[in-house]
């Protein structure tokens, strides 16, 4: 490992390197995809969703139904996006919403036939299934609930939900849908780099090296500008076990036009006897030339090697302390106790 890091040729102060944009493409045939998979399904899952609601008799079973489709909606068309290789959060985010939309409009569709039930319709159960997709219906049925109710709360079918508790519970519950699918949206999407020369999503090496040192350092506004010497000036941090820096790179293993390097603060911390990782950004995909990226690949195992040293000489003393307060007073071998 040099004792400074390459810059590329003709690099100055004012040329800091940039942190990764998405270029905001997708194309045409990726919406198409999207639409012609997420369209039937969302229709699917949304009467699957409706009659799960219809038919499990405990309330709390139905929340937690209604979490995990939330959940699911996310999982799906944030996963979608990643593969059809949407290069626009802005995209992703309505491709998660309106496929959320689609199945929350068909469990609402769907429910008046699967509350009446296929006994009492007959033969009237499927077209009063597509019926309700006609918007005029689904208002109807809204009002019917508002004015009569129809959840019986209590036992025997009395005290079913209307007025404006029924719509209390459907805000909460299009809240809980939506709220928990865009969350699981997001994270399937991610947020890695984009090789647009390779046309591919770039790898993420996690834990390149985990740095003893603050998050506050001054070096890393240094490193953030460019000048990646100040890495070799982090200060060593007194509480390093709870708290740390992790060194992170994204890079396209086909081509080295899109490298991009990660520090994210890490904070342990215990919650009901479970131990959390919270993680904060100090910078997230930063360019960095491919000469860069072996040097600091180079830094890192350094100072991995390095703090694995450091750990191993605090162990060593830590054993040696603990063996020298073990020993029995009036041992020979204690230096401060007289033999009798």
């Amino acid at each position: 490992m040099s004792d400074t890091f390459s810059d590329p040729p003709g690099s100055t102060i004012a040329s800091a390197p940039t942190l990764y944009r998405h270029s905001g493409k997708v194309s045409p045939a990726s919406l198409v995809i999207a639409a012609v998979v997420l369209i039937p399904l969302g229709v699917l899952f949304g009467a699957i969703y409706s009659a799960a609601v219809v038919y499990l008799p405990f309330i709390k079973l139905r929340g937690l139904v209604t979490f995990f489709v939330g959940g699911g909606f996310g999982l799906i068309a944030g996963s979608l996006c990643f593969k059809l290789k949407y290069r626009s959060r802005l995209m992703a985010f309505l491709t998660v919403i309106g496929f959320t939309a689609i199945g929350y409009y068909s469990s609402w569709a769907v429910h008046p036939a699967l509350v009446i039930g296929p006994g009492e319709l007959g033969g009237d159960f499927v077209p009063l299934m597509i019926q309700g997709f006609d918007p005029i219906v689904i208002l109807g049925w809204m009002k019917g609930i508002f004015a009569e109710g129809i959840w019986a709360m209590g036992g025997g079918g009395a005290g079913a939900l209307s007025g404006w508790g029924a719509v209390a519970i459907w805000v909460l519950e299009a809240a809980l849908i939506f709220g928990t699918a865009y969350v699981s949206g997001m994270a399937a999407y991610g947020n890695r780099p984009f090789c647009e020369h390779c046309y591919r999503w770039n790898d993420e090496t996690e834990e390149l090296a985990v740095l003893p040192v603050s998050t506050t350092d001054p070096a890393w506004m240094q490193i953030r500008n460019g000048n990646f010497d100040a890495l070799k000036k982090l200060q060593i941090a007194s509480d390093s076990d709870a708290a740390y820096v992790e060194l992170r790179l994204a890079d396209c293993p086909t081509c080295d036009e899109s490298d991009y390097l990660s520090a994210i603060g890490i904070t342990l911390t215990v919650d009901e006897g479970q131990l959390k990782k919270n993680e904060t950004d100090i910078f997230r995909h930063l360019s960095v030339t491919r000469a860069q990226r072996d040097e600091i690949v180079d830094f890192a195992a350094a100072m991995a090697e390095a703090v694995q040293l450091m750990r191993e000489e605090e162990e060593a003393l830590n054993e040696a302390a603990t063996d020298e307060d073990e020993l029995p007073t009036g041992d020979p071998s204690h230096p401060n106790e007289p033999a009798p």
